[in-house]
């Protein structure tokens, strides 16, 4: 393989997944719905920065920098003990000053750091996301963050984080509010919460990744006390997995079977469609079939099949 120059991302496993951590100078999107741990996931990625001697620089559109420090501490992740003023590194961008941010003020930071000489910065822009509502248009949306990129890849390695859509558990990671920065950048890694319980709730995927190789697969995502958040490789994940997804399922089609008795012929409507998804299962994806499955069997999907 070749010799690329990487840096680490801080979370336990990641590295492994992409070789040795993100590639040096790259665009790197954390991808997910609300509650996912992208915040964290960023978090980790300052503070291994600042462990390594890294500038770092850390662009919040949402949360106070204070808001987000404490939030970093109730997982153990205390960046005040690795900077004296950790403020001054992380940044609120409000929202009425997104564009002007955007298009002038961040080229011109961009420059004055290359002109010191800063030799490698960990940037952070956290969550995207408001920053794509102000360019609507995908052209718009390309234009601006392609500049943008092009200005901070110059500078060091960026994490951003961008949110999915999702209604009813569902999430699509190629909707239109997702798709530009998740083509323009070099690594995207995907987490979902699958709301299957247990080991398996949150999980962990990396979708592409530009210039190397990565290990396939889905693997389970847990919230870890002092490092935020650590991804499990361990051998023999995926078969457990299918293990795992194979008794879930049939413990729906025990409900399912039920409701196919039932006398609201809605119920017994859902349980017919949920059997035949059973049955004939989507081999290149069960994990998408599963949770179709689960939301029919679910009873507040049935009221609002009712509604």
């Amino acid at each position: 393989m070749e010799n690329i120059d990487r840096i680490s991302s801080g979370i336990n496993g990641i590295d492994k997944l992409l070789y040795g951590g993100f590639i040096k100078n790259s665009v790197n999107s954390i991808v997910g719905s609300s509650g996912t741990g992208k915040t964290t996931f960023a978090l980790a990625y300052l503070q291994q920065g600042l462990i390594a001697g890294d500038d770092v620089l850390y662009l919040s559109f949402e949360e106070e920098p204070r808001k987000l420090i404490s939030e970093g501490k109730s997982l153990g992740i205390n960046l005040e003990e690795h900077h004296q003023n950790i403020s001054e590194v992380i940044h609120l961008v409000e929202s009425e000053k997104i564009v002007e941010f955007m298009t002038e003020i961040l080229p011109a930071l961009a420059k004055k750091l290359k002109t010191q000489q800063v030799k490698h910065t960990r940037i952070v822009l956290d969550p995207l996301t408001p920053i794509l509502w102000e360019f609507t248009t995908e052209k718009e949306q390309r234009r601006v963050l392609t500049k943008v990129y092009n200005y901070l890849s110059s500078l060091g390695t960026v994490l951003q984080t961008v949110e999915e859509p999702n209604a009813f558990g569902q999430t699509d990671i190629g909707a239109s509010e997702t798709r530009v920065p998740i083509y323009l950048s070099d690594t995207v890694i995907h987490i979902q919460n699958l709301g299957l319980g247990g080991k398996y709730n949150r999980t962990c995927k990396v979708v592409k990744s530009r210039k190397t190789a990565h290990l396939e697969g889905i693997y389970p995502l847990r919230f870890n006390y002092g490092t935020g958040i650590e991804i499990e490789t361990g051998t023999g994940h995926e078969t457990s997995f299918n293990v795992y997804l194979e008794e879930r399922k049939q413990e729906v089609l025990e409900k399912l079977r039920l409701w196919s008795k039932s006398s609201d012929k809605k119920q017994r409507t859902i349980a017919e469609i949920g059997i035949d998804l059973i049955k004939k299962p989507n081999k290149k994806n069960q994990e998408t079939t599963y949770e179709i499955i689960k939301l029919l069997a679910d009873s507040g999907m049935v009221q609002e099949v009712k509604r």
